[in-house]
């Protein structure tokens, strides 16, 4: 059976994955093959997911998790667009040769021109000013293989629109009277 397909527009841990994707790798003129590359190194925080860093290796891994996402205002519809504003809190994790420097630069990226726009492209979304302290930790990946990660937190404001195939239900009505019914008690009085 074919599942209804909604037009959506707001934070998922696609979009999201995209935006901290060009945030940290993309640049003028990349391909789209590099860009399939870059997001390898972007991933959703998952309990299974093997240590990514090879010893020697440079590569610095981005992990991250929508916390929450909660609705600010009360839907309204337009036509058959359906729109809500609402606020999402986001854990980002760096792990590799560069986590900590990297953990470090997303306290200033709001003030970065480019940042901005990848969080509304992707995102329809705006960062809010404030990121939370970053905190080092220590993952251990199977009780067997332990790395230094730091951890930050911010939250994105956004305007979430779902355009839907159907007419929105406009008001029910019910007949005047009584409704009568019998309950069954299963032969038993």
């Amino acid at each position: 059976m074919k599942s209804v397909e909604l037009k959506y527009e707001g934070v998922t841990f696609n979009a999201v994955r995209a935006a901290l994707c060009a945030t940290y790798f993309l640049y003028e003129g990349m391909t789209q093959e590099e860009w399939e590359e870059a997001l390898k190194y972007v991933v959703p925080m998952q309990h299974n997911f093997q240590n990514p860093i090879e010893p020697g290796s440079q590569d610095t891994w981005i992990q991250f998790w929508i916390d929450e996402d909660d609705r600010l205002t009360q839907d309204y519809n337009t036509g058959n667009q359906n729109q809500t504003v609402k606020l999402s809190m986001i854990t980002v994790r760096f792990l590799g040769v560069r986590a900590e420097v990297w953990a470090k630069a997303f306290h200033h990226l709001t003030k970065r021109k480019s940042v901005p726009l990848y969080f509304q492209e992707y995102c329809n979304a705006s960062v809010l000013e404030y990121i939370s302290p970053i905190v080092p930790i220590n993952v251990d990946y199977f009780g067997a293989n332990t790395t230094i990660a730091h951890d930050l937190s911010f939250n994105l404001s956004y305007d979430e629109n779902m355009e839907f195939d159907w007419e929105p239900l406009e008001y029910i009505s019910m007949p005047d009277g009584k409704i009568n019914g019998s309950v069954s008690t299963g032969g038993k009085t």
